[in-house]
């Protein structure tokens, strides 16, 4: 079967009208009415049936839409993975990222990626997380790298990276320095120093403190982290940030926060745009980084091991 017959059918489901497709397509209606009859005889059913001057989809053609979308996803996989091997391994990759995800996770793994992958172009922007779904969108990055979106996004493939909780930095005048998490509930009674709504994870403790039934006293809402430890060094109220956060001052007590005794946690992921495929050294940075990622956050959760104290010999 020719690709360019399953081209034709999406291409005109998406535009309900042959003549609009055709020209999207750079072909004559003829032609891709021809494609359409090829089509249907080769699936044994009708795809589309008129209306009016325009045409829609029958309920088999609404059942089969995704499902021919999937294979030209699979052919243009398929043919960037040729391109791939053809060319020696070497390309650009744009990645956009929030600047927590880039201090946290990326200096020392992108360092020996790059080493192993010396053909392969890395370019990092950084950015909030509606910033960043814009620049995907415009094709200016090809994949990012943030908090999931609370809302899924149905133009973008995501792929599940790990998960981060949030903590809480303050001077001892807010907090003890036991190491137990706090409550968001017994936080929200002090001034609270967050990040802004650029950030995707602004979203999620927005969501906690609703479901906390307080209303936070918002002092400073900042682009950068380090702003916010720098108030909190001060006495100016609490930081909250994601536990990616690194670099506090001395100090600082620092506690994860909780909502009902359970730890607040959100989605980190990958994203990249469903009708551009990443690469095949994309994806096999997105698997690589991944691992990283869950291996240093798994080494970060190990409790520390007690070295028992040698005996003095008399």
């Amino acid at each position: 079967m020719d690709i360019r017959n399953f081209t034709g059918f999406v291409t005109a489901a998406e535009l309900m009208n042959f003549t609009l497709a055709a020209r999207r397509l750079n072909i004559t209606q003829s032609a891709l009415s021809r494609q359409i009859r090829t089509l249907e005889a080769y699936l044994g059913v009708e795809l589309f049936e008129k209306a009016g001057r325009n045409v829609r989809l029958t309920a088999a053609g609404q059942a089969l839409f995704a499902k021919v979308n999937d294979v030209l996803q699979a052919d243009r996989s398929l043919r960037m993975s040729a391109e791939d091997l053809g060319r020696g391994e070497t390309g650009v990759l744009k990645i956009g990222a929030c600047s927590q995800l880039i201090e946290r996770y990326l200096p020392g793994f992108l360092k020996s990626w790059s080493e192993r992958h010396p053909g392969i172009d890395i370019r990092i922007e950084d950015g909030g997380g509606p910033e960043l779904a814009d620049k995907l969108r415009a094709g200016t990055v090809h994949l990012t790298v943030s908090a999931r979106p609370s809302t899924p996004i149905d133009l973008f493939e995501t792929l599940l990276l790990d998960k981060l909780g949030f903590v809480a930095l303050a001077t001892g005048e807010f907090l003890s320095n036991s190491g137990e998490p706090v409550e968001i509930a017994e936080l929200l009674r002090y001034p609270i120093l967050t990040l802004n709504r650029r950030h995707a994870s602004r979203e999620v403790f927005d969501a906690a403190c609703k479901l906390a039934g307080a209303l936070p006293l918002i002092k400073l809402e900042s682009y950068s982290p380090h702003t916010l430890f720098s108030m909190a060094a001060a006495g100016n109220g609490v930081a909250i940030v994601p536990s990616s956060a690194r670099s506090f001052p001395d100090g600082l007590v620092r506690k994860p926060v909780t909502l009902r005794g359970q730890r607040i946690e959100f989605d980190i992921c990958a994203m990249w745009s469903n009708t551009a495929p990443l690469p095949v050294y994309g994806q096999r940075f997105v698997e690589a980084l991944r691992a990283s990622i869950q291996a240093e956050n798994e080494r970060e959760r190990m409790p520390p091991q007690i070295v028992p104290a040698r005996r003095r010999v008399a």
